[in-house]
């Protein structure tokens, strides 16, 4: 099974909008930035 999730266009029959990109809060990015300083040693 796969899954194509590249940005479709009008040209494709899409013609919903796509909803708006995710951004990382300065908290879960500092989470990740400490976990991934502690995994690498």
């Amino acid at each position: 099974m796969g899954f194509d999730a590249t940005r479709k266009l009008p040209g494709e029959n899409y013609h919903r909008p796509w909803p708006e990109l995710l951004k990382m809060t300065d908290e879960a990015r500092a989470l990740v930035d400490a976990l991934q300083a502690q995994a690498l040693g």
